[in-house]
């Protein structure tokens, strides 16, 4: 019989009662809505949604041209027969002598690799060690025996390794022992050898056992085990790291023992801990081999990993994540928080190199299912020839559009909705068939746990992908209200953006996080921040990572402040499994962060803005090769203008607007620039008597019809066609008389762009270099109604501050300062030094550090002398 426990308990609480609960009585963990505030919830009582994400393996050896000798002890952490040690340089090239080498078994005195001088020439490698990749695989490394270039001038084990051949990516190579090597499991070993390198570099070693999936047995201790217990010694017992996913041939029985010995390991070091596991949905070569049909193919030939879109590929995946879900529920359930199934690039569900130039798609399996969702959509092949304009497709031969056809963008910025809407409607497929294959990897999880766990998923990168050189609609993405309607999803995540996530910047959500939480679902932050324990770091965003331990606590407290008040989950993540996390003093501003964390989980408050950033899916689509260079300022770029204006803002999807969901005083609509007749006239009538900003290209198409008509009706305002040499907005005499300062805009000329032709003068904030108007103000009729026509791509933080307070939004500040605030809470970024005067509302006076209880001025305009990168967490008294 479990403990009874408070409203609130603590997360340790929970775990220890689970620990003496009844086996027969399943753990549950779940997302629960309450106040419009969504909450982690364990057995029913809500827990603080913060977690720490790592990666077991072993520590680097900084190693370089001064030889050095090594030693290291590990403990086995399974038994083998069959062991193996691989030595792995990284992706440099240079040459790496080692010497001396020799493996101890330190309790029974038995040598498991006696020592190794490499004095027998050629033939004593070639009878223990060998490499891969070898043949035509391997362009970059050989390793063999060489006199001389050992300890002392003797003979030694040269690894060369060189460029990959024409540009290409390194493989993973690596110099192993042959698989004879016997450990057991829990015993210690003392590894030793001599080594150099040509140049500096970091050596990682690693014992595994081999089979379907390698299991990694031990090597040079790295930080995991010690950050898990930092961990729980701040509070924090959701622990989530890669599991491995045994996907054995038809036939064969699958290994559960790395699987295992995964979650044992975690729960070895912090009994307490609730786990999510996040398990990689890649087949092995043998799935690949015998379905060569559902591998991707890009427009250049090359072939990885499987079409999301294949229902064989879906089918397998969907038995094996059951499968998984089965056993770990079985043997470790009572511990499981939920499962986090990942696929595709960086396991992202986004399609592999959307980043890239080469475009995916032409595999057998995309062309097949391409050709039943046009069945689907289209019925007969009257429907879809009078769509396409074309007498002569039929549903059972429509290609996939061309690599050629995709590049192009004969329209400028959009694509054509008649003479380019096979495109569009690939683009269309596209986003469907990823969320389709998300969709049916959740309903495995959830059908597996029972409905007792949390089902995540990385997706929904709505305002990230603005910035694809190719078109957002290459990441497969843009199908976020399909997920959020699934009952299978808990949680959806990504990282903190990669745009303005630095020092003194905004760390913005990637996605339309307030439409999530309306959905009922949780938003996830992987807060990857390049910690100062990791100073040579290569990840992306590292270059907006932190140099010392003040600015890495200052950037946890921002990003950890966001998160409390926006009611989003997050994980400290390990990203480069070298102890990114590895410090105790990280740690004590996580156990101090309880002090928002808690009043919030007992009284839950909706994140609910004055003023609404707002993305339409469908118009992002739309967008061309090329055409970031509106989408990346307009969408991508203009989270920075809205969290510096001076005021909270919150992200959402343009349908829960026109759904009425959406109660704002000021929305910034970033994309609407694709709409049907009744969603304008959803739109209009939502935002009645609120300002609105209307961005680039607002209504330009009416359905699938340009319409400078449309754009009327929708903005009050006639925009015309504008031939400027830029798309660049220059502030006017009268835009400066009400704060404007800043240019801003694309510095070239943009197809298409719009002026507005009936502005009057007083109205006229801004220009384009041919003198039309780029940026107008027109009031409404009544109250603070107002529209802004802003036509330059993107948006400067003195302009959303003059659209709020023409909203009568309240604005904490007048200076540019990153603001977030909910509940009883404020949580200020200085993005600059000086001092920052607030102006709390009328409801208010007083503040007090949330984190100390000390005092913070005093009445309504407490003053505020903050350096750059400085956070504040303030709490209304």
């Amino acid at each position: 019989m479990r403990r009874t426990l408070g409203p609130t308990a603590s997360l340790a609480a929970l775990a220890a009662a689970f620990l003496t609960a009844s086996s027969a009585v399943a753990l549950t963990v779940r997302v629960e809505v309450r106040n419009g505030a969504p909450r982690l919830v364990v057995d029913g009582r809500p827990v603080r949604a913060r977690m720490f994400f790592g990666i077991p393996g072993s520590a680097p050896i900084p190693i370089g041209p001064e030889a050095k000798a090594i030693r290291f002890e590990f403990v086995a952490a399974e038994s083998a027969e069959n062991g193996t040690l691989h030595f792995r340089c990284g992706a440099k090239p240079g040459e790496v002598d080692v010497d001396d080498l020799r493996v101890v078994d330190l309790g029974e005195g038995r040598a498991v690799i006696p020592l190794r001088d490499f004095e027998q020439g050629p033939d004593g490698f070639a009878k223990d060690w060998t490499f891969w990749p070898t043949g035509e695989q391997n362009t970059v490394g050989a390793a063999g025996v060489q006199p001389g270039v050992g300890k002392g001038g003797s003979a030694g084990l040269r690894i060369a390794l060189r460029p990959p051949a024409k540009g290409g990516e390194w493989p993973d190579f690596h110099v192993f022992h042959q698989t004879r090597l016997k450990l057991e499991k829990g015993h210690r070993y003392e590894v030793t050898f001599w080594v150099r390198s040509s140049v500096p570099r970091e050596l990682t070693l690693g014992f595994y056992r081999p089979g379907s999936s390698f299991v990694y047995l031990g090597g040079p201790p790295g930080p995991y085990e010690d950050e898990i217990k930092l961990a729980a010694d701040a509070g924090v017992d959701f622990v989530s790291f890669p599991l491995d996913l045994p996907w054995p041939e038809p036939g064969k029985p699958a290994d559960w023992s790395a699987c295992d010995s995964a979650c044992e390991q975690v729960l070895r070091v912090n009994p307490r801990a609730l786990l999510l596991p996040r398990v990689g949905l890649y087949p092995p070569s043998w799935w690949t081999v015998k379905h060569p049909d559902a591998v991707m193919k890009w427009e250049d030939g090359a072939r990885k990993d499987a079409v999301p879109a294949s229902p064989q590929f879906r089918e397998d995946a969907a038995a094996r994540l059951r499968a998984l879900v089965e056993h770990v529920e079985e043997k470790f359930g009572d511990h499981v928080a939920g499962y986090h199934p990942t696929g595709q690039n960086t396991g992202e569900w986004f399609y592999q190199e959307t980043w890239s130039q080469p475009l995916s798609g032409y595999a057998p399996a995309d062309l097949v299912a391409w050709r039943g969702w046009l069945r689907s959509r289209y019925q007969t092949d009257d429907a879809l020839r009078k769509a396409w304009s074309d007498p002569a497709v039929r549903l059972d031969a429509a290609a996939v559009p061309s690599p050629q056809e995709r590049h192009a963008a004969p329209r400028g910025i959009f694509r054509d909705p008649v003479t380019e809407k096979p495109i569009l409607d690939w683009s269309t497929f596209q986003q469907e068939a990823m969320a389709d294959c998300v969709l049916t990897l959740a309903k495995a999880v959830r059908e597996a746990s029972g409905g007792r766990k949390l089902v995540v998923f990385f997706y929904g990168y709505v305002f990230e992908f603005g910035a694809i050189v190719n078109g957002p609609a290459i990441s497969g993405h843009y199908a976020l209200r399909r997920v959020l309607d699934s009952p299978d999803v808990d949680v959806l995540c990504s990282p903190i953006s990669y745009f303005d996530r630095g020092l003194g910047q905004g760390a913005p959500a990637m996605t339309a996080a307030e439409s999530v939480a309306l959905a009922g679902k949780m938003w996830l932050n992987e807060d990857d921040t390049r910690t100062y324990l990791a100073p040579t770091s290569t990840f992306p965003g590292a270059e907006a990572g932190a140099d010392s331990l003040e600015d890495t606590n200052s950037m946890l407290l921002r990003n950890v402040g966001q998160e409390a008040v926006r009611n989003f989950a997050t994980w400290w993540m390990d990203l480069g499994a070298t102890g990114w996390f590895n410090d105790r003093r990280l740690w004590d501003e996580m156990r101090r962060l309880e002090a928002i964390d808690r009043p919030l989980l007992e009284d839950p408050v909706a994140y609910r803005l004055e003023i609404a950033a707002v993305l339409d899916e469908a118009s992002l689509t739309r967008v061309a090769a090329g055409g970031q260079v509106v989408s990346r300022p307009a969408v991508y770029e203009a989270r920075g203008a809205l969290g510096r204006a001076g005021a909270p803002y919150g992200q959402y999807l343009l349908d829960d607007v026109i759904a009425g969901k959406v109660d704002a005083r000021l929305y910034v609509i970033l994309d609407a620039w694709s709409l049907t007749a009744e969603q304008r006239a959803g739109l209009r009538w939502a935002t009645r008597g609120k300002g609105v900003v209307w961005c680039y290209a607002p209504g330009w198409f009416d359905g699938d019809v340009p319409s400078t008509e449309a754009m009327r009706e929708l903005t009050g305002f006639d925009l015309r066609p504008s031939l400027a040499a830029k798309a660049w907005a220059e502030p006017t005499e009268a835009g400066r008389a009400i704060g404007l300062s800043k240019a801003f805009g694309v510095d070239r000329q943009v197809v298409p762009t719009f002026a507005a032709a009936d502005a009057r003068s007083t109205e006229i904030l801004a220009r384009y270099p041919d003198g039309s108007t780029a940026v107008a103000l027109r009031p409404g009729t009544t109250g603070p109604a107002f529209s802004l026509f802003v036509g330059a791509p993107g948006l400067t933080s003195e302009l959303v501050r003059l659209a709020a307070r023409n909203a009568g939004v309240h604005l904490y500040t007048e200076v540019d300062c990153n603001v977030y605030a909910g509940g009883p809470f404020l949580v200020l970024h200085a993005s600059q030094d000086g001092e920052v005067r607030l102006r709390l509302p009328t409801d208010r006076e007083g503040l007090v550090d949330a984190l100390t209880g000390e005092a913070v001025g005093q009445g309504r305009t407490p003053s505020l002398l903050m350096k750059r990168g400085g956070t504040r967490i303030l709490r209304f008294p």
